[in-house]
């Protein structure tokens, strides 16, 4: 599943793209912005894998939106003005709409963003090497049931022991497959494939209780199709 965000200032062209998106079973649209800023806010806390960005807005341009979110998402560039074509590839952008665009180009290149998603997803290794005090560290994503932040530092919880980074959680988040690892909290990030439950503000990793902060609450929602 592809996990996107659309950001343009007119509502008209956010309706058109959530009409396409709906069509489509393998993309899930996690919410729309007129206002780019509220959108850089929500990727400072949300991990996508597509962005659906107006290259051509009065406050914020779409390439000074990436130079500001510092994203790592795949970008699908939505424009009326076919001048800024160029541009968009020089940002290594998945594909270029020129409003308007009908179901089946939009279709066309969401799937090439699928494309580039896969080939990064498949040159991925299972694991990592973190430093731990003077040690490096060899973690595997597998085992990986949450991570837990305190100021400048985060504890990965791993199936058989803790081991403590000098990192902040946003730095942990930015080097984590987005399908698996989810922003819970300010404080935590856990694992989709140890999510056990999710019961009133918690989520349950084994005996584990962690909480869910109201920012991140409609995301994990989202993402775990409830």
């Amino acid at each position: 599943m592809i996990r996107a965000i659309a950001v343009d200032d007119e509502p008209k062209a956010l309706d058109v793209i959530e009409n396409h998106a709906a069509r489509i079973s393998f993309l899930h649209l996690l919410d729309v912005f007129t206002n780019p800023f509220a959108g850089i806010e929500y990727l400072h806390k949300n991990s996508v894998d597509l962005i659906f960005l107006d290259i051509h807005m009065p406050d914020l341009s779409g390439l000074e939106f990436i130079k500001a979110s510092n994203i790592r998402a795949q970008v699908i560039f939505t424009t009326a003005h076919s001048d800024y074509a160029l541009q968009s590839y020089d940002v290594d952008a998945a594909d270029y709409l020129l409003k308007p665009f009908d179901f089946s180009r939009f279709l066309k290149a969401v799937t090439k963003a699928q494309h580039r998603l896969s080939s990064v997803g498949a040159r991925v290794a299972d694991f990592f090497f973190v430093s731990s005090g003077n040690q490096q560290r060899r973690i595997s994503l597998a085992e990986i049931q949450f991570i837990e932040g305190n100021g400048n530092y985060v504890t990965y919880h791993v199936n058989t022991e803790k081991i403590l980074v000098r990192s902040t959680v946003k730095e942990a988040l930015s080097s984590l497959p987005p399908h698996i690892f989810v922003q819970t909290h300010k404080s935590y990030i856990i694992s989709l494939k140890h999510l056990d439950k999710i019961q009133d503000n918690h989520a349950f990793i084994s005996a584990q209780r962690i909480p869910i902060g109201a920012s991140y609450r409609e995301a994990l929602m989202k993402v775990t199709g409830r």
